[in-house]
């Protein structure tokens, strides 16, 4: 005899699942992306077990990936007194970081083509491609920053988060 899932739990599993193909589709592992979903949902903190468990997931996959979250700021590992096993809660402002992010990662790509039109001798349609190329993460830059500047004045904050910074 199969369990039936309420329309609520139904629609929480199939978030998961869409943001999981969503991440996929961006080039993050899916279960990384699931793992996002349940975060956003659930905020923390959920033990390394019960996100395996959730998962129906090795563990192995779920340590793969909650160290790739961490690295990129979606979540963070938190300790609990008196237990002994890891647990992990969504980051404060988790999308601020990754802009962040991606203003440091535009920024670098800035510093090597400017080191490589200083002391690169290019022919000229190259030099027009990456100069393009950094014409465009400049104007990156200024987007998110602009961006991360609308969400510090409206005072938009991850409701349930963690408050640490």
């Amino acid at each position: 005899m199969t369990e039936e899932i309420s329309a609520s739990q139904q629609a929480r599993e199939q978030f998961i699942e869409r943001n999981g193909l969503q991440a996929e589709a961006s080039g993050v592992p899916r279960i990384a992306g699931r793992l996002i979903g349940i975060f956003l949902l659930d905020g923390g903190p959920i033990s390394f077990a019960e996100l395996a468990e959730r998962l129906q997931a090795s563990r192995a996959s779920i340590s793969t990936n909650t160290r790739l979250l961490e690295r990129l700021g979606i979540i963070e590992r938190v300790s609990i007194r008196g237990k002994r096993q890891d647990f992990f809660q969504l980051h404060n402002n988790p999308f601020a970081l990754a802009v962040e992010h991606s203003i440091r990662e535009s920024l670098r790509f800035s510093g090597y083509v400017d080191e490589l039109l200083e002391h690169g001798d290019l022919p000229a349609d190259a030099t027009a491609r990456v100069q393009a190329a950094q014409d465009f993460h400049k104007a990156t830059v200024m987007a998110l920053e602009n961006l991360l500047m609308t969400l510090a004045e409206t005072g938009w904050s991850m409701p349930g988060a963690s408050t640490k910074s």
